[in-house]
């Protein structure tokens, strides 16, 4: 049996030049354990052997996601898509005929009650350090597709604060503030005519680490790791059910020395008078998702481009420009075989009148092209019906983290164990347009489990809508029909409670 003894402890950090060394209040006498090894919940943590899981519960994503309590996997599309499925990235839906397609995505996910965002129960920390605007979260993104290839890049950016915390240079109370950002670089490929979509990335963790009262610091010390993703979709075309699966392997955050990050003796990392984890993880994660869409509005429709449905006549008028080709060169032989002082300027003659009329089809062409974008964005927006009831339901899950604690834990440097078991969380979702052309409402549910012993898991209630506005170009960045909307979530829990926003396009 590992012996364990009992001390009373303080912590104090060293003097530093530097503002970034900090130190914790003193601690109460507590059980510790040998050096290098992590002790039971409650103990201090006096070593750097154990890691940070930073495995989230609740639903983080844009309005859309958020509204459906996360139950997206099977209906991912575009960068609010990107965070579920990464075969989002190439899913082409018909509201776009040309070869090309871009989205663009900004949403702001705000815990207005976050006293336990974690759901680790609250048995860690001064709970006045603890306030309802601790973190936030910022998810912008773009997209960009052509015909069925798409590539984009997603940023999930988190940021916390802790008040309270002293530094010892200039015995000021200032904020201690991490940032975990994560970036999601994915390509995709929609097989089958788009009925099969396959995408995988690569995920970039960055933790950073300073204190300032400042938003903006050095670092204390950061952190940084890589890892994989990969997922799928199939949407058989004109069918009322789609499937999806996502896996996201195991990313491990390695130490990169910076500021006051030095090994102790015993081979610790210590930044004043933390000790700080030799890796920081994000679990392998999951999720298999189905929907199913009732009403009369058409499911699963295949993407059609401007091309592909003025094909016949395009054909047409390239038939017509080469034989009007041969025609030239036939003209041009023939003046050319009459010969005279005045050649050159009859074959320039000939020249000029056949450039007309291959500009005559050019227009046609592009012509042709507008009329069958206008007529496939009118029969989308306008043609088809609007009503429609949309089932989703997922199941995700959430690995094991060996001799992990919580992001909380690590703030105050207390031992709660996190991640000793493998979680799931079973997600469903409605969505309707109850004002057609005008309003869509969401609402969901979904189990939250908790990654901690002393916790239990709690029930979930979404809500979210989508109000359409007005038509803008952007001055002519946009096309002349694009319509904007806002979309709002909420998200409501025992203890805690987000407000999601986003701007986007209305489809």
């Amino acid at each position: 049996m590992r012996a364990i003894r009992v001390r009373c402890k303080a912590r104090r950090s060293k003097a530093s030049a530097r503002a970034g060394s900090f130190t914790l209040l003193a601690l109460a006498c507590v059980p510790a354990t040998a050096v290098g090894q992590l002790g039971p919940d409650g103990s201090p943590i006096t070593t750097s052997n154990y890691s940070v899981d930073l495995t989230r519960g609740v639903v983080i994503s844009t309005s859309r996601v958020v509204g459906l309590s996360g139950a997206a996997t099977s209906l991912a599309q575009g960068v609010e898509g990107g965070l579920q499925n990464p075969a989002a990235v190439a899913y082409r839906g018909p509201q776009w005929p040309d070869w090309y397609d871009y989205w663009l995505a900004f949403g702001v996910t705000y815990p207005f009650e976050s006293g336990d965002f974690y759901n680790s129960g609250q048995v860690v920390g001064e709970p006045e350090n603890i306030s309802d605007d601790t973190s936030f979260f910022l998810i912008p993104g773009v997209y960009w597709q052509m015909w069925n290839l798409g590539i984009g890049l997603t940023i999930d950016a988190q940021f916390i604060k802790l008040e309270g915390v002293r530094d010892p240079a200039t015995m000021q109370q200032e904020t201690l503030r991490l940032r975990f950002t994560t970036f999601h670089i994915q390509a995709g490929y929609g097989f089958l005519e788009g009925q099969l979509i396959i995408g995988a990335g690569l995920r970039i963790l960055r933790q950073r680490t300073f204190l300032s009262s400042r938003a903006i610091s050095d670092d204390l010390y950061q952190t940084l790791g890589l890892g994989a993703e990969v997922g799928v979709m199939f949407r058989p075309h004109h069918k009322r059910w789609s499937l999806g699966a996502s896996l996201f392997p195991e990313i491990s955050t390695g130490i990169r020395a910076r500021g006051n990050v030095t090994p102790n003796p015993d081979g610790d990392i210590v930044v004043g008078g933390y000790y700080v984890p030799r890796a920081t993880r994000i679990p392998t994660t999951g999720s298999a998702g189905f929907s199913y869409q009732f009403g009369p509005r058409p499911t699963n429709p295949p993407w059609i481009s401007a091309e592909m449905l003025a094909e016949e006549e395009l054909d047409r008028l390239k038939r017509k420009k080469r034989a009007q080709e041969e025609e030239e060169k036939d003209e041009i032989a023939e003046v050319q075989a009459r010969g005279g002082p005045d050649v050159e300027v009859c074959v320039q003659a000939v020249k000029q009148k056949y450039a007309r009329k291959y500009a005559k089809i050019k227009q046609t062409r592009k012509e042709m092209k507008k009329l069958a974008w206008d007529m496939l964005r009118k029969q989308y927006r306008w043609g088809w019906p609007r009503r429609y009831y949309l089932l989703t339901a997922d199941l995700w899950f959430n690995g094991r983290v060996d001799g992990g604690v919580g992001v909380e834990s690590f703030l105050f440097q207390t031992v709660q164990r996190s991640g000793e078991k493998v979680t799931v969380s079973p997600r469903l979702g409605f969505e309707t347009e109850v004002w057609p052309t005008r309003m869509k409402l969401r609402a969901g549910t979904y189990l939250e489990p908790t990654r901690f012993a002393a916790s239990t898991p709690r029930a979930h209630g979404t809500f979210g809508f989508d109000i359409s506005l007005f038509k803008w170009n952007v001055f002519g960045l946009w096309p002349d029909d694009y319509r904007w909307q806002i979309s709002v979530a909420l998200d409501l829990a025992r203890a805690y409670g987000s407000f999601s926003f986003g701007i986007g396009g209305w489809y």
